[in-house]
């Protein structure tokens, strides 16, 4: 089962700004781009990803949402993003 981790905003090269600084190296995303998406098809490994924005939320405009296979879609934010994470590790996780 694979998750869908979207990034939105407003601002003019935003995206590119984070996802750069991310990944650490430059994603060659187009700087007019609103809206970016990546499956992770391996769910906990979008926790890095949620943790960086949020942790971060200060320095970047950009909304997050988990988009599920079922459907279900919610926003993340800097608030409620630690019970999105336990959700994950509760959903996903499978002991050794």
């Amino acid at each position: 089962m694979a998750i869908t981790i979207s990034l939105w905003t407003t601002k003019h090269g935003e995206l590119n700004r984070f996802l750069d600084s991310f990944y650490e190296k430059d994603m060659d995303v187009n700087c007019s781009l609103r809206r970016w998406a990546t499956e992770f098809y391996r769910p906990l490994d979008s926790v890095d990803m949620i943790c960086a924005l949020m942790d971060n939320s200060e320095k970047y405009d950009v909304a997050m949402y988990l988009h599920m296979e079922n459907g279900y879609l919610y926003k993340i934010t800097s608030l409620n993003y630690e019970d999105v994470v336990k959700g994950l590790f509760e959903m996903y996780y499978v002991p050794v």
